[in-house]
């Protein structure tokens, strides 16, 4: 299975090959801060993730035990993997998709810094926290 996706100026590329896991939600408020709302994701295998085109273009910003990737031309918020070597995944933008993912949240984290203008979903798994 390939799936692919690009930033919103189309210089960044990437394509998975393999399958997308879960796609979960993440209301923390760098994630919001980051995405103008709560960060929809799909973790993928980071030897799965293929940057196809543009990779120059990639910024990451590290952040304590993970680094957020995004484009230094348009400013898209594509990638966020963890850097201590805890994980060997990478949570993908759900927005940065291209067609049908087939895929429903099936979780939220960090719901209890969840901005106050918008509910939960009833069906998915919530979490205070991490999920971990």
């Amino acid at each position: 299975m390939v799936t692919r996706g690009q930033c919103l100026c189309g210089d960044i590329r990437f394509r998975v090959e393999g399958e997308i896991q879960r796609a979960d939600a993440c209301h923390c408020q760098a994630c919001r801060r980051w995405s103008g709302h709560f960060w929809a994701t799909a973790m993928v295998d980071q030897d799965e993730l293929i940057i196809e085109n543009g990779e120059e273009s990639i910024a990451w910003y590290p952040e304590n035990i993970a680094e957020r990737g995004f484009c230094v031309i348009c400013g898209s918020s594509l990638f966020f993997r963890r850097i201590d070597g805890s994980s060997n995944h990478v949570a993908v933008s759900l927005g940065t998709i291209e067609g049908e993912t087939g895929l429903t949240l099936s979780k939220h984290i960090f719901v209890a810094e969840k901005g106050d203008y918008y509910t939960l979903p009833s069906d998915a798994e919530i979490f205070q926290g991490d999920d971990q």
